[in-house]
């Protein structure tokens, strides 16, 4: 391109930054909300469905000095945990969730639904994960991985984490942020199943 003065060239470098600055899809960082199914009795499910997400945000992209939860897709990930019967919707109106990965119950998962009806913040619900084949190389480095990291074989449930985990790893590094909504829950219900890690 052919800038013909040197305000020219710097009107177009503050419009491009203000444009860029504004585009929460070329942000650094995004949050995920988990909620897990409620601790009454089955605190250990929503443990182990923690710690598999928290695997993989772990596994990709670790840098010096990093203050995130970890990262998916590239980018610092910052993980807010709410219990099912807990704030939902308290924390969704602060206004800091980009993504909520939904676990529990199918009336949970659906009340989850309605309150995120018209706000701009992707769902993802669980999907089938591969653990069932733990001959996948994929799967034994995962199970590895769990093991190292908690002093523990990995359940059903710490799979579905990770599973969830890496779906939204996908998405969010295909697309280079988490800005657009509708492309990623696009992307979310394409890898509900059939999804190799």
């Amino acid at each position: 391109m052919n800038i013909p003065n040197k305000a020219a060239f710097l009107f177009l470098t503050m419009i491009s930054s203000l444009a860029f600055a504004g585009n929460p899809a070329l942000a650094h960082r995004f949050n995920v909300a988990l909620v897990l199914p409620p601790s009454g009795g089955t605190s250990l499910e929503g443990q182990q469905i923690r710690e598999g997400f928290m695997l993989a945000t772990a596994e990709r992209d670790a840098h010096a000095g990093q203050e995130s939860d970890g990262h998916l897709g590239g980018l610092d990930v910052y993980v807010t945990v709410i219990d099912a019967l807990g704030d939902i919707e308290g924390v969704l109106a602060a206004g800091e969730i980009d993504i909520v990965a939904a676990f529990g119950s199918q009336e949970t998962l659906s009340q989850v639904g309605a309150l995120l009806d018209g706000k701009d913040i992707a769902l993802l619900m669980p999907g089938q994960s591969p653990f069932a084949e733990p001959d996948q190389p994929a799967v034994a480095a995962f199970i590895s991985g769990y093991e190292s990291a908690y002093g523990d074989k990995p359940s059903a449930q710490a799979a579905m984490g990770y599973n969830a985990a890496r779906r939204i790893d996908a998405a969010v590094r295909t697309q280079g942020g988490a800005g657009d909504t509708a492309s990623l829950e696009r992307n979310f219900r394409a890898t509900a199943s059939g999804f190799a890690w």
